[in-house]
């Protein structure tokens, strides 16, 4: 049975505040992806390029916590709302637009306190106010979603428990340098902790809320429930694989590695029931199938990483990890976020929206062939400096791609604006 999906569907509640809001995420979302674009590309430069006023590690601090709090936050609360038009009906919209003040305040606070002083008193405040929003934004998710139990608000409902428990590890990082313990296993594995159940729990499961509630729209038979059980039986157990950097036994690989081997049968699952979507002429198709793709990798790269000998190539070569979560970030959470944004804004009908995506994909693509080919040894014949200007170089394709994407759909907005 073949099932015609699309990206968007018809919220019960129609008023005027909640279309604006929504409106007004998706465009933030954008622009806050194109700030972060850039703030990547002087990362990239920050050898190169002839003035640098920051410390490396304190913009390093600002790009990742805006990544985070400036665009996957606003953007997985976007697909929330859209695709979960009974959680606005259930809350007053001031709750949700209070979430996303919130989200924006901490993103923009983080990414301009983190240069000044790296972790820090405003810098942590800010910080702090991020977790707060997503535990907010949780409270709201649960509250609602406890009348409905279909697969994909079981799927919601989780995504949000792993955003509460990933904050155990920024909470615990304080007490651990008031001990004196900052620099240590410990101090690393608190942060790792964060890490995993952000990328392994509140990202995917938010997104594969989302692909569920496109299915169950057709009231077809689907795994969900087989997928969703298996994916929480692996996420907590998969957390070992964080911690095999330092060394802390076989046992850890055994558990690491099971919880990737029912993260693969669930994927196996998963793509049994994509095989229902009819995606037709959809011109963002190619961008979600990127991005399941993406996500099997993971999955595949995770089981890898059980073995002691590819988890000490991990630990030995920065540039496999950074590879990895790039992986993740952009090319399985980025690339559904902005196909889904896309297609609501109608960007897929613009004429520049192909050569747009093509440029950030290619970028996307070739850098992260640079990072592993170089932590694998297999650049050895370029020097330090021509490598760093041939990731820099070829990491200008993200900043060009999406403001070929960014200004196009805000000029839409603006003039949408002015005739209202």
């Amino acid at each position: 049975m073949k099932i015609a999906i699309t990206h968007t569907f018809r919220l019960s509640d129609t008023s005027a505040n909640y279309h604006l809001l929504l409106q007004r995420i998706s465009r933030v979302c954008l622009v806050n992806f194109l700030v972060l674009s850039i703030a990547g590309l002087w990362l990239r430069g920050y050898t190169i390029l002839p003035v640098n006023f920051f410390a490396y590690k304190n913009l390093l601090h600002a790009h990742s916590h805006f990544a985070f709090g400036g665009w996957v936050m606003p953007g997985l609360l976007w697909l929330t709302l859209k695709y979960f038009p009974e959680l606005q009906q259930e809350n007053n919209y001031r709750h949700w637009r209070n979430v996303f003040a919130l989200v924006m305040i901490s993103a923009y606070g983080m990414l301009f306190s983190f240069p000044f002083q790296g972790y820090f008193s405003v810098s942590i405040i800010f910080s702090t106010l991020s977790i707060l929003g997503g535990i907010y934004a949780g409270t709201l998710v649960w509250r609602s979603a406890s009348v409905n139990f279909l697969t994909s608000i079981k799927w919601l409902r989780a995504a949000f428990f792993y955003f509460v428990l990933s904050a155990i590890g920024p909470f615990a990082t304080g007490p651990l340098i008031a001990m004196g313990k900052a620099g240590t296993e410990i101090y690393f594995n608190a942060i790792y902790f964060y890490l995993h159940f952000q990328y392994n729990g509140f990202f995917a499961f938010i997104i594969l809320a989302v692909i569920y509630r496109m299915i169950e729209r057709t009231k077809s038979f689907n795994n969900g429930k087989i997928v969703f059980r298996l994916m929480n039986a692996a996420c907590i157990p998969a957390f070992a694989l964080s911690l095999l950097w330092s060394q802390p036994g076989w046992i850890f690989n055994v558990v690491g590695g099971l919880a990737a081997v029912l993260q693969l049968i669930a994927a196996w699952f998963l793509f049994k029931d994509l095989k229902q979507i009819n995606w037709k002429n959809d011109r963002v198709v190619w961008m979600f199938r990127i991005s399941v793709f993406a996500f099997l990798l993971k999955c595949m790269l995770q089981l890898a990483s059980a073995l002691p000998i590819i988890a000490e190539l991990a630990y030995t070569h920065r540039n496999f990890v950074i590879a990895y979560l790039h992986l993740v970030l952009l090319g399985f959470v980025s690339l559904f976020i902005l196909s889904s944004i896309s297609k609501d804004l109608s960007l897929n009908t613009s004429s520049l929206f192909r050569p747009g995506m093509i440029l950030f994909i290619t970028g996307f693509i070739i850098t992260e062939l640079l990072l592993v080919l170089q932590a694998a040894g297999w650049l050895q014949w370029f020097s330090g400096a021509l490598y760093l200007k041939m990731l820099f170089a070829w990491s200008l394709l993200f900043p060009i791609g999406l403001l070929i994407l960014v200004v196009p759909g805000l000029g839409v907005f603006m003039g949408r604006v002015a005739r209202s």
